[in-house]
């Protein structure tokens, strides 16, 4: 999965990325507002399949790619630096470049995944706060569209909260973020090492990639789900005059209240769409990434 190069990297991952953000949108936007359903106290679906009825009775088909702009430019630099960055700083904490992926030690996986994400999300918060502001606009039977697109979802926020309110929610953002990358990044490079050894999938295969990526999409979502149901909480909860939001004080005090009014499962709100959307997402990045590493150098 590994370019040849850092800027490679950095290119490859963020093409693998913004395909893999396209052909998984509807799936996120229907995670969002399942994750965001009951945080007022009050529950807009009850599952996965009446969310997507009712957002296309409301809205139409097009409110499934609601907030795609913002999330096409978070994966143009996200995920290239998610991905890119990994195995330099992977090499950076004592991996040889000519060290064989079975013998890396996990733990070091893990934490140059972790770190990966958390640089590359810091950085991409604003893009994120967007995205999910613009998928749960209109969510609400009768409700009035509030943002016309990107430019102006921003523009509000900047007005309404100043230039650090673009980094509204950053830590349940951040946290998720390490976790997921740290998750990811890890387990995809294990997981394929162990099947390899067991002769359960051939390397450079697309039924190889598949399994590897579904597995570790499954563990992502495990790991994740806490930090993305809060994280779309805290960046979707209205905010007052103030510029504080009117549901939540922040990312300890959305975990407190949603699990005291709506029980510690309601942290994986979502799930089975969250691993819907990272199990298929992670075979186009992964797929796509050791196909441009192959074919392209």
């Amino acid at each position: 999965m590994e370019a040849k190069s850092p800027v490679k990297g950095l290119a490859y991952g963020a093409i693998a990325s913004c395909l893999a953000e396209m052909a998984t949108m509807p799936i996120d936007v229907v995670k969002t507002r399942l994750q965001f359903s009951g945080a007022d106290g009050k529950k807009a679906y009850s599952g996965a399949i009446d969310c997507v009825s009712k957002t296309i009775k409301g809205e139409g088909v097009g409110a499934l790619f609601k907030g795609l702009p913002p999330a096409l430019v978070r994966q143009a630099c996200y995920g290239g630096l998610r991905y890119g960055l990994y195995a330099p700083i992977r090499n950076q904490i004592g991996v040889s470049e000519n060290t064989p992926k079975d013998q890396i030690p996990l733990y070091k996986k893990f934490i140059a995944g972790g770190m990966s994400g958390a640089i590359a999300s810091y950085i991409c918060v604003p893009t994120d706060l967007m995205k999910v502001r613009l998928q749960l606009d209109g969510m609400k039977p009768g409700s009035v569209k509030q943002y016309n697109g990107m430019a102006d979802c921003m523009r509000q926020i900047v007005k309404q909260d100043g230039l650090t309110g673009m980094w509204r929610g950053s830590g349940p953002t951040i946290g998720r973020a390490t976790v997921l990358a740290a998750v990811e990044m890890s387990s995809y490079d294990e997981i394929k090492t162990q099947l390899i050894q067991r002769n359960v999938i051939v390397p450079g295969t697309v039924s190889g990639v598949f399994i590897t990526a579904l597995a570790s999409g499954f563990f992502c979502a495990v790991f994740s789900s806490p930090f993305d149901v809060v994280k779309s909480r805290v960046m979707g909860q209205p905010v007052g005059a103030d510029g504080a939001g009117k549901l939540y004080k922040g990312m300890i005090d959305c975990f407190v209240k949603s699990v005291r009014n709506e029980g510690a499962l309601s942290l994986w709100k979502g799930f089975f769409p969250n691993w819907g959307r990272l199990g298929p997402r992670g075979v186009i990045c992964f797929l796509t990434m050791e196909t441009l590493n192959k074919y392209v150098g």
